[in-house]
């Protein structure tokens, strides 16, 4: 992903237009002192981090194998029909899209940008940490140049060097995406999970997915039969993507250009571990932006002793709204991002 002139003048004209609350400086060291006491307790057990890494990472694999082979068998067996085939195959498909999106932003993020999965420097931690790094692999994502982007993200957030620049963009960037075979072709190019060019290391990861993914096929129609396995082949590379899309097209846009308050939080009821990617994903980007040195399960904390320092209208900018949640945030940024372009855009290309 890269910088768009018009898209980064679209968000300084925002941010200089609009009212906005930000943390205070009095918040802002309450959070920080926080911060510092959550990664002095990360550093300081990191054999329990490792437990529980490797839970998160175990986890995902046993329910994805119970998905698609208990759970569906079992439906199968039970309820007689093609209907409940094409059911079960219909959510074996998706959940197993969902599964592989939460595996490979944990995979992307946690590990191969932050290295915060296994980072010790033990022999069974770097060769844990190569595996947890190249996990993402198996979605056919690339972490090399992520790491590198997501690293810059950080470092000149809200700049024209911020290689992740989020703060506002164009809704026909986000659409493209859901056009078909949108997760393999390069309609626009506002995705992370790839290289806009093939590189060697996107090649390893294409071949990497192709046989992983070709394994569940098989194993699918040995179980199912032809019908439930192309069902489920249509939806897999697809649901997880889309869902990804959304997540980074809400995290910052229409947000102030600076790292303090320029991310929202999902939270981590239904909605925020929905498009987060699970807790170990990003349900709680605000407290990873301010203390990007801590594990996911500690931003989980953070985001709650955020929370409780918030006034109403911080809240109500910085957070989802109860119940409507997610639906209702796509739909605010959507209406307002074409509002301010229709009204604004003239004015702004004009002053160029």
């Amino acid at each position: 992903m890269k910088v768009h002139p018009d898209e980064f003048a679209m968000a300084c004209e925002y941010a200089n237009s609009h009212d906005f609350e930000h943390l205070n400086p009095e918040q802002i060291h309450q959070v920080m002192v926080r911060g510092r006491e959550l990664h002095k307790w990360f550093r300081a057990h990191p054999h329990l981090h490792a437990a529980i890494s490797l839970s998160a990472i175990g986890s995902i694999f046993a329910v994805d194998w119970l998905v698609w082979i208990a759970l569906a068998r079992w439906f199968v067996a039970t309820v007689p029909g093609s209907w409940a085939l094409i059911l079960a195959a219909i959510f074996t498909g998706t959940f197993h899209s969902w599964l592989a999106y939460s595996l490979s932003i944990y995979s992307l993020h946690e590990g191969a940008a932050h290295n915060l999965i296994f980072p010790g420097r033990s022999p069974f931690s770097r060769a844990a940490s190569f595996l947890s790094t190249n996990m993402c692999r198996l979605s056919a994502a690339e972490p090399e140049c992520y790491s590198a982007c997501h690293m810059a993200h950080h470092a000149k957030f809200g700049t024209k060097d911020d290689t992740e620049f989020l703060n506002f963009i164009f809704p026909r960037r986000l659409w493209l995406n859901f056009l078909p075979l949108g997760s393999f072709f390069n309609y626009t190019d506002f995705f992370v999970h790839r290289t806009s060019a093939y590189t060697r290391s996107s090649a390893t990861s294409g071949l990497i997915a192709a046989i992983y993914n070709g394994l569940y096929l098989f194993m699918l129609y040995r179980f199912f039969g032809l019908l439930f396995t192309v069902i489920a082949f249509l939806l897999m590379p697809h649901i997880g993507f889309y869902v990804d899309r959304l997540r980074q097209f809400t995290e910052h846009n229409l947000m102030p250009l600076e790292n303090n308050s320029g991310a929202r939080s999902l939270g981590v009821g239904f909605w925020g571990l929905l498009i987060g990617g699970g807790p170990w994903g990003q349900p709680c980007h605000l407290a990873h932006h301010m203390v990007a040195s801590i594990p996911w399960y500690q931003q989980i904390i953070l985001h709650r002793y955020i929370v409780g320092l918030l006034t109403v209208t911080q809240r109500k900018q910085f957070l989802l709204k109860p119940i409507v949640g997610f639906p209702a945030l796509l739909w605010a940024i959507l209406r307002e991002s074409n509002h301010f372009t229709r009204t604004s855009a003239s004015r702004v290309f004009a002053g160029d």
